[in-house]
């Protein structure tokens, strides 16, 4: 039996991604996984395919793992899984500190395998010590509009920001986020106005705030808890018990969680593997929104604002 494997993981990361699972497919004579790879860089996202799919009478894909999270929680889309996939307490191990969150689906189809922190990252030579935000909401008070970056819209990165936001404190507060923001296209453009002094805040993953060598730079875990971008996995009944373990242990076992927690400061699901001092020392505290709310959130109406605010640079 033959499975094709829908994948759009970490974008940053994904010439790395793509060498690891070409090497670990030469080490097996039986491999029966064939990989078609979404996101940034690629013809289509995730949710373009998805969608494509639906069209065409149903998801082709046998294994799913994705951080376009508008797959899993826009009940438009996510609807489509329930029929073929698996409903399972767990596919691997996860740490506790990820189980205890809002993180896990409780309806059993999709599955953390790793997590992207969202953090704020501060240029000190623009903020004085006593003025740094120390929350996302602190960058909604007036001496802050305008002076803050993120990217973007049209990524998870910054859709799961916006969605977070307006879990915690509304649709008013979410679009008054956006209006007072630098919205650029990807976080790595926010990172730079970050470090070329144009704003003093940037809003980015931790592959990025965390980047040693850089003079003034100042990461921060926000006290609402870092934006969580998981990558969920989803599995089709059709795949068999031994076949899916293969992948498990070959794909998505402590090898590649490792090196992308390495290379990214990724948080791995995986219990035995170490998470960085930085998400340590901030006890993992992790901002997701509660499954419920994606019942009733709006998803057409949250991508119409999202087309009001386009990047207004590269």
């Amino acid at each position: 039996m033959e499975y094709k494997i829908y994948w759009n993981n970490i974008c940053l990361l994904s010439a790395m991604e793509e060498t690891f699972i070409k090497q670990q497919s030469n080490k097996y004579n039986y491999f029966p996984f064939t990989f078609e790879y979404y996101g940034l860089g690629k013809p289509y996202s995730m949710t373009e395919k998805i969608k494509a799919d639906v069209r065409e009478g149903g998801i082709k894909g046998d294994i799913i793992v994705s951080t376009d999270l508008d797959v899993f929680q826009d009940r438009a889309m996510a609807k489509d899984f329930k029929s073929d996939f698996q409903q399972t307490n767990s596919l691997f191990r996860i740490r506790e500190t990820i189980m205890n969150t809002t993180i896990p689906d409780p309806n059993r189809f999709f599955h953390p395998f790793i997590v992207i922190p969202l953090v704020m990252v501060i240029n000190t030579n623009l903020v004085k010590e006593s003025e740094m935000p120390a929350s996302l909401k602190d960058l909604l008070h007036p001496s802050f509009k305008h002076r803050y970056a993120f990217g973007g819209v049209n990524n998870s990165a910054g859709r799961s920001l916006i969605k977070s936001l307006w879990y915690l404190y509304g649709s008013d507060a979410a679009k008054k986020f956006l209006s007072g923001s630098l919205i650029t296209s990807m976080p790595a453009q926010a990172f730079q106005r970050v470090i070329t002094g144009q704003v003093p805040v940037a809003i980015v993953p931790t592959i990025f705030a965390l980047r040693r060598g850089i003079q003034g730079l100042k990461a921060c875990w926000p006290l609402e808890g870092a934006v969580a971008i998981p990558s969920y996995v989803a599995v089709k009944n059709r795949v068999n018990n031994k076949d899916l373990q293969l992948f498990l242990d070959t794909i998505l076992g402590m090898n590649l969680q490792q090196q992308l927690r390495n290379s990214g400061d990724i948080i791995p699901v995986h219990p035995d593997i170490a998470i960085s001092p930085f998400t340590l020392e901030n006890d993992c505290k992790l901002l997701y929104p509660e499954w419920s709310f994606f019942d009733t959130f709006d998803h057409e109406e949250f991508y119409h604002l999202c087309k009001d605010y386009q990047p207004v640079m590269p």
